[in-house]
């Protein structure tokens, strides 16, 4: 796949990601019970230990709460709601799914259960049943603006632009200050290659919410489509300066450190970016590389690892493994392995392809027998010359200069050509890297 063909399906990727975030999060807030008076039920009890778990950001014990109080009050569609919001928040979206459904079951007009079910759909990547759901809800009740908007994204991942801006518009027609469907459009503008009127439509947006980090972080991302790399960079550290756990913010800084060589600064982003919780292919893979260029070959080759597990069907990984490991660590068996795993998964791997020459080269390094060391020859310290005072020992505690340490050989791989030949850098890629990340500068956020 080329440099171009990477990045485009990271932004389809992206996109669907995107999202899981727009519509209906002020839906996803657990429902409230203000502790006035002692529990009148031990489901009740069980709720407000969930939410007490809920508002420390404990989501898996929130989960674990709301659920006993299910078990305790089937009945009890608060707490099946907020058992599904807490398991989506913890990560465990198949979880949640059937409480989703189960709650749009028990109310198939309630708006917000289908914009619920639908917003995990999406995270699945079930974008067409999402859009079942939707058009379901809407039926029976058309004009709701968060059913619009949600179905607006929708209908963008699909591709169908036309519809989706429709879809935002009947709601900014009642609404022209509804900051969703004008965020929307700016997505379908940005899809469309509408860069000008995407950024018009995301600056409008963020006259009405300042505090809005997507909407930074999606303008840092015109920007970088643009080349305009150092505006990008303002436009994420704004969004980080508003909200210092924004993932996609950092992630994208990275991006931008690493496609400049500043692996340092690199490595810091992608790590803070997979702390805050966006642990995924792309920005495992960009992490490993930032840190081959930081010339951190051990734990470079450690994180590619961590992100071929994740992305099995990612054979450059392998290259670029043994690449480090050969070039980098000079450890030839860690390269043999790499290598010869890289052949036995890449399909319609070419005989000239350079793995192979490789291979041959670290089977033959493998082979050689390890030098000996030449034999210590004691040497006689020679009589001081007439007239020479003695030279006496210091003690161990006196404090003598030691002598300067020799300067460590000019390391290689921040500039090594990649073995298939010299290579245009890709989006989020320094050059010189062993191999071709997917470009994390593409993540948008809705």
């Amino acid at each position: 796949m080329s440099s171009w063909s990477r990045i485009a399906a990271a932004v389809g990727l992206a996109a669907g990601l995107a999202l899981a975030a727009c519509g209906p999060k002020e839906e996803q807030k657990p429902v409230e019970v203000a502790p006035k008076a002692p529990p009148a039920s031990p489901a009740e009890a069980k709720m407000r230990v969930g939410e007490e778990a809920a508002a420390r950001g404990d989501w898996t014990a929130a989960a674990k709460a709301f659920g006993e109080a299910v078990a305790l009050e089937p009945g009890n569609e608060a707490a099946r709601v907020n058992q599904a919001i807490a398991l989506e928040r913890s990560g465990d979206l198949k979880g949640a799914l059937p409480l989703y459904r189960a709650s749009l079951e028990m109310a198939p007009e309630n708006p917000d259960a289908a914009m619920n079910l639908a917003r995990t759909l999406v995270a699945l990547g079930e974008v067409k049943e999402a859009r079942t759901v939707l058009e379901a809800t809407l039926a029976k009740v058309p004009e709701h603006p968060g059913l619009l908007n949600t179905m607006a994204g929708v209908l963008r991942l699909l591709g169908k632009y036309g519809p989706a801006a429709e879809h935002a518009r009947q709601v900014l027609l009642r609404d022209q200050k509804n900051v969703a469907a004008i965020k929307t459009l700016a997505l379908i503008y940005a899809d469309e290659g509408k860069l000008q009127l995407a950024e018009t439509f995301f600056r409008n947006a963020l006259k009405l919410d300042a505090k809005d980090v997507s909407i930074r972080v999606n303008l840092g991302l015109i920007a970088f489509r643009r080349g305009e790399h150092q505006a990008a960079m303002t436009e994420f550290e704004q969004a980080v300066a508003v909200d210092p756990t924004n993932a996609v913010a950092h992630a994208n800084l990275g991006a931008i450190a690493l496609r400049f060589r500043d692996y340092k600064r690199a490595v810091k982003a992608y790590e803070t970016a997979i702390a805050a919780g966006m642990l995924s292919c792309t920005t495992a893979a960009a992490l490993g590389y930032a840190l081959e260029g930081a010339q951190d070959g051990q734990a470079a080759v450690t994180q590619l690892g961590k992100a071929y597990e994740m992305c099995p069907k990612d054979e450059e990984l392998l290259f670029a493994m043994g690449n480090i490991c050969m070039v980098q660590l000079r450890d030839n068996q860690c390269a043999l392995q790499n290598f010869e795993k890289y052949t036995q998964v890449k399909k319609g791997l070419a005989k000239t392809h350079p793995v192979h020459g490789l291979i041959e080269a670290a089977k033959a390094m493998l082979a050689q027998p390890p030098l000996e060391a030449p034999p210590e020859v004691p040497q006689e310290t020679p009589p001081p010359a007439e007239g020479t005072p003695p030279q006496e020992t210091p003690p161990p505690d006196s404090a003598t200069a030691a002598p300067a340490p020799a300067a460590p050989p000019k390391s290689e791989a921040a500039e090594q050509v990649p073995a298939g030949g010299e290579q245009a850098p890709a989006e989020g890629k320094a050059e010189g890297s062993s191999a071709t990340p997917p470009a994390t500068a593409s993540v948008s956020e809705g």
